[in-house]
């Protein structure tokens, strides 16, 4: 389950940052819908809704962010997690090697 910031620390967060994304140069006020409150360490990897780890960015850096940085490194401790546990993928292949058949480069099938 998610756990978002309270408004106290948005507020906070908000004051310390002077209204301007932590990320541009520019120093340029956000306007209210783009103002986007965004975990240093995201939440899925246990970071905590406190206002270290709390973080003021426009839309654009927060997307970046995510997409770029915090969704690899959930999706890679979720596989770490589950070879931990002992679950294995699914194989892409896994139907075609319980088949007694397989097809030769020329399209001919035959038993293995």
């Amino acid at each position: 389950m998610r756990r978002e910031f309270s408004a106290k620390v948005k507020a906070e967060a908000h004051l310390r940052a002077k209204g301007c994304c932590e990320l541009c140069r520019s120093g340029v006020k956000l306007m209210v819908g783009d103002i986007h409150y965004d975990h240093r360490i995201p939440d899925g990897l246990g970071g905590e809704p406190v206002l270290q780890n709390c973080q003021l960015l426009c839309r654009s850096h927060h997307d970046h962010k995510t997409r770029s940085a915090d969704v690899p490194a959930i999706a890679k401790s979720k596989r770490i997690r589950r070879r931990e546990q002992g679950i294995k993928p699914r194989s892409q292949f896994a139907c075609s090697r319980q088949s007694p058949w397989r097809k030769k480069v020329n399209g001919e099938v035959v038993r293995r």
